[in-house]
């Protein structure tokens, strides 16, 4: 699939079906002996079609799981990846990954990652907390099967479930959705006391954040007819 998966792809959830459209610049098109064809005289432009039935190494949709409502660190704070060819992987006696380009710099013992195109080690792994992390090696806490570099590999941060969550944890969500909770939370509490005015002021300030927040994932243009005379 694309790598610029917010431009080229749309989904829309139902129930627990997904919808998955593809954004083309093209014409009106059809499939023809397997082959996509463009239909003559058809309009030109953007539009969503239906991806073909078949998506090249299949489609994979990446998200924490809910069962997880503590996490150790701040989404916005697990921006550490490293990927290329030049990744390889060794069972032992203490299971180890490799990067001959030394892109592991990032990461840190104790760290969850996830290693992804791998031809056998695929999966979720813990960083050791005392084995080696530093540019060229990373140490886990597991098992792998022995690969040598050449596949494209990806390993990146992901989040560590925080199992005695204290004030310094995060909750699983961004910082905008996580002090909408918070204003989710007041509102409740007032409500409980029979604070209405206290209730509706911080229920207006939930619902902003939560707006706040999807509006930052879109971009939106205003267009206005232009005329003599015209009042703004």
């Amino acid at each position: 699939m694309s790598f610029d998966t917010d431009r080229n792809w749309f989904y829309k959830i139902v129930g627990r079906d997904i919808h998955l459209w593809q954004y083309v610049q093209t014409a009106n098109t059809s499939t023809l002996a397997g082959f996509r064809i463009k239909l003559p005289n058809e309009y030109y432009g953007n539009q969503l079609i239906y991806p073909n039935e078949d998506i090249t190494d299949g489609l994979r949709i990446e998200y924490t799981s809910l069962n997880e409502p503590f996490i150790a660190e701040a989404l916005e704070d697990m921006q550490v990846f490293a990927d290329g060819t030049g990744i390889s992987f060794d069972p032992g006696p203490a299971a180890t990954i490799s990067d001959t380009g030394d892109g592991f710099s990032d990461f840190a013992q104790g760290d969850k990652i996830r290693v992804i195109g791998s031809a056998s080690n695929d999966g979720d792994y813990t960083l050791s907390s005392s084995g080696t992390v530093d540019e060229d090696t990373l140490t886990i806490t597991g098992t792998f099967t022995t690969e040598a570099a050449g596949e494209s590999v990806t390993v990146y941060q992901i989040p560590l479930e925080d199992s005695s969550p204290s004030e310094s944890s995060h909750v699983n969500l961004n910082r905008m959705l996580s002090l909408a909770c918070v204003d989710y939370v007041k509102a409740m509490a007032s409500d409980l006391k029979g604070e209405i005015e206290k209730k509706e002021y911080y229920m207006k300030e939930f619902w902003k954040k939560v707006g706040d927040n999807d509006s930052n994932k879109r971009k939106t243009a205003m267009l206005y007819p232009i005329g003599s005379y015209a009042v703004r």
